[in-house]
């Protein structure tokens, strides 16, 4: 039996292509091992969000060839789709897919191993109109929460992201494949999907009927057994009132939203083409929370933007702290070739960058331990993802942290809750 190899770089939305892939394979007869392993396969899924992400694909790319010099090397991805023949030029890659056709994957790999050393199957994204089926198939490893990819592609062209450029168009999956695979996962033993996508809030706009990403909420919580439905990365300007009163009147679309900042200062916003002003985002926040009881906010914010003065920064700061989000994914500007940003004057220094990040990690762990410690005296609920330690350990409905004493009697994938007792290492403690 043939041996495979997986590593991923980048988003949810890219281990979710990975695991479609690996399953694929596993489908048609391979075995699976660890990418530090000897492997007769390896595929690498690539990311192009930053500069650093080319850097590490290439030296993966190397490691794998270093690992077993005879093995297939294939490269998928972002950075595949963007530059397919730099990759191609790389030493040992055999086969450069991109962000469509993989589910293709294994015709490709034999189509290899009977004719060809090396295999360029990237195609122009922006001709690509339909969703690419890759369901996920046996290769789930932890039984608890399932990532579903359920959008692809994105229109918005903010001045400092690629992804428009490798994803392509928006592309939305029909509403019956995606219940009939969250049916099977739950019928695998998952109790939570996680609905994942580029642009996940414009999901449907370019189908018949234009069906919304509630309407798609509204068909999952037909399905018994399914505790839980979590939601991705979601623009702010695209939260709909009928998807905040499923989340304010049924308990199983969990109190949770990540909602893209970027930054807190108009000046910055505008520079970036985002679609909101401050303000805007001020106001959706105030009557999310006022609608949705124990709402958990998390956010991204890109420090030193090109332009961004000490004052927009602080400006930032200042909203932050007002906001009070659960976490932020805090992340230096990386130059992007090819977006309007990156030709941009006044480039802000590296250094101020990092400094920059740091304090707004700072203001994220105290968003953090603000928010989990308000839950103390609540009641508390997890989905067990794992027991270590003598506790089940897993996530509350609001993407917080949590823990109960194990007792022996619950599995991978159970609910089990009680009340929040206290805050320890940034975990719940949960009796």
């Amino acid at each position: 039996m043939k041996t495979v190899a997986f590593t991923t770089l980048g988003c949810r939305v890219n281990q979710y292509d990975t695991d479609a892939m690996k399953g694929l394979f596993l489908q048609n007869n391979y075995e699976a091992v660890d990418f530090d392993e000897k492997a007769d396969i390896y595929v690498i899924n690539t990311c192009s969000v930053t500069n650093m992400g080319e850097k590490k694909s290439r030296q993966l790319i190397r490691k794998a060839k270093r690992q077993n010099e005879d093995a297939y090397v294939i490269v998928t991805g972002c950075y595949a789709q963007l530059d397919p023949d730099a990759i191609a030029a790389i030493d040992g890659v055999n086969l450069v897919i991109g962000t469509n056709n993989r589910s293709k994957i294994v015709e490709l790999v034999e189509q290899l191993e009977s004719t060809e050393r090396q295999i360029n199957a990237v195609r122009d994204i922006m001709k690509a109109s339909n969703f690419e089926e890759m369901p996920l198939f046996g290769n789930e490893s932890d039984k608890a929460r399932a990532f579903m990819k359920i959008q692809e592609g994105c229109n918005n062209y903010c001045s400092f992201c690629i992804i428009p450029y490798t994803r392509g168009k928006l592309k939305s999956r029909k509403i019956q494949d995606i219940v009939e695979e969250a049916k099977r996962l739950v019928e695998h033993g998952f109790h939570e999907i996680v609905l994942t996508g580029i642009h996940l809030g414009n999901y449907g706009v370019e189908l018949p009927g234009r069906p919304t990403l509630a309407d798609v909420v509204k068909a999952l919580l037909e399905i018994p057994e399914l505790y839980r439905i979590r939601f991705g990365s979601i623009e702010s300007v695209e939260v709909s009132d009928e998807l905040v009163e499923l989340m304010a009147t049924d308990k199983r679309v969990c109190p949770n939203l990540h909602l893209p900042l970027q930054a807190g200062s108009d000046h910055v916003l505008k520079l970036m083409r985002r679609h909101y002003t401050l303000q805007e985002y001020k106001d959706l926040i105030a009557k999310l929370r006022s609608r949705i009881k124990d709402l958990s906010i998390t956010t991204d914010i890109i420090a030193g933007f090109p332009q961004e003065t000490d004052e927009d920064f602080e400006e930032t700061l200042n909203t932050v702290r007002e906001i009070g989000f659960t976490h932020i994914h805090a992340f230096p500007y990386s130059i992007r070739e090819g977006t309007p940003a990156a030709t941009m004057p006044d480039q802000v220094p590296e250094a101020v960058k990092k400094t920059r990040v740091a304090l707004l990690n700072g203001l994220s762990q105290a968003g953090y331990e603000a928010y989990a410690k308000s839950r103390i005296g609540k009641p508390g609920e997890i989905l067990i993802e794992k027991e270590e330690n003598g506790y089940y350990m897993g996530l509350t409905n609001e993407y917080v942290n949590g823990k109960v004493k194990s007792d022996g009697a619950h599995n991978i994938g159970d609910l089990i809750g009680g009340i929040v007792v206290g805050l320890e290492d940034n975990y719940l403690i949960i009796e």
